[in-house]
């Protein structure tokens, strides 16, 4: 084990040096970011016997939870070698198909109703933070998907499920993860909303080995960066998602978190781990001094709703393997095979200069 991830002030330190260490780009600061993408459903498995012939992979005809973990993190290094320091993965996945017969009912969660974790949802995760530390690289582990929480058992379990989560990765001993404890809570009262968010922050942050706790968080959904809440002052570090949003508007909700009493009393990263694949909304990000986290859903996700601004609706999912677009539509081809997957990547080398 060998990669470390800390915080300073509003910088990220790998190793006890910061992000991209002494790199600008035309004139601004690269420095102490963590450019990452969202690799939400790399643990992914479904245990609904009926939906699970969905996610069949074209080329074998059937679906491989262990080929899933394993092609993403023998992706990993080639990740690392265009500068991506950061990926978030999800103990209850993320939409992978938004087809109402499907999204409602299949099962994606590495906890078991009373909130215990599952063996091999913890084994594949394992095999994803080793790959990760290899490579120098940092996981963002998202613990609470909301359609996945339909499979706890109210509360108690989601208290638990957050203890269980939190010493399983303490007692992993690895040190290049950060917890984000919610996918996109909103305004609210119910314990995975803004007016009670921060109690499973602060939960988190308590539990503790040998005086060592974890770096937590929780995104908040696009629609309203701010809602009411303590959330704000406990975070370690701030994960907005920026989906709904064009450039500009992403610039002025920065720029509205950080005009805050909260950060102006303790600055803190921005981490955007969930945005779009639109590169000037990075490009707005970095104007910004904020991390920046790539999102392509994929085509044959199913529903009736754009995912942003680009219409994943378009058309129905690859039929071969070498072709499947996108990280979350589920099965994935976790390699940079898209002109979409290659333009991020590239403009990733290009703003921190790494090389191989």
């Amino acid at each position: 084990m060998k990669t470390t991830i800390a915080i300073e002030g509003n910088r990220f330190y790998i190793n006890g040096q910061p992000t991209y260490a002494g790199r600008v780009h035309q004139g601004r600061v690269i420095e102490g970011l963590l450019f990452n993408s969202r690799m939400i459903n790399a643990i992914f498995d479904d245990e609904n016997p009926v939906t699970v012939a969905r996610w069949r992979y074209p080329d074998t005809g059937r679906w491989d939870a262990g080929r899933n973990t394993d092609e993403f993190c023998a992706a990993l290094p080639l990740y690392a070698r265009y500068g991506l320091l950061g990926v978030t993965v999800g103990l209850q996945g993320g939409g992978a198909i938004y087809d109402p017969d499907v999204y409602d009912h299949y099962i994606n969660t590495a906890f078991y109703p009373n909130g215990e974790l599952k063996p091999a949802y913890c084994e594949r995760l394992r095999r994803v933070l080793k790959a990760a530390d290899e490579a120098g690289m940092v996981v963002i582990v998202n613990y609470f998907y909301w359609r996945q929480v339909q499979w706890l058992e109210g509360e108690r379990a989601i208290l638990r499920a957050t203890e269980a989560a939190t010493d399983w990765l303490l007692d992993s001993g690895y040190t290049n993860l950060l917890v984000d404890v919610m996918n996109e809570f909103q305004e609210g009262e119910g314990l995975l909303q803004s007016q009670r968010i921060h109690e499973l922050i602060e939960l988190a942050q308590s539990r503790t080995r040998a005086g060592r706790r974890l770096l937590v968080s929780s995104s908040v959904h696009p629609q309203n960066w701010l809602p009411a809440g303590r959330w704000i002052e406990v975070v370690d570090f701030f994960l907005p998602h920026g989906n709904d949003q064009t450039a500009d508007q992403l610039r002025h909700e920065i720029r509205r978190l950080r005009a805050t009493p909260a950060y102006q009393e303790l600055p803190r990263p921005i981490v955007i781990n969930e945005d779009s694949i639109h590169l000037d909304s990075l490009e707005a990000a970095v104007d910004e001094y904020a991390s920046w986290g790539y999102y392509s859903q994929g085509y044959g996700c199913g529903g009736r709703w754009k995912h942003g601004r680009f219409d994943w609706l378009a058309r129905g999912r690859e039929s071969r393997y070498e072709e499947l677009s996108g990280f979350q539509t589920i099965p994935v081809n976790w390699g940079i095979n898209t002109d979409e997957k290659r333009a991020f990547f590239e403009r990733v080398r290009q703003l921190t200069g790494v090389s191989d």
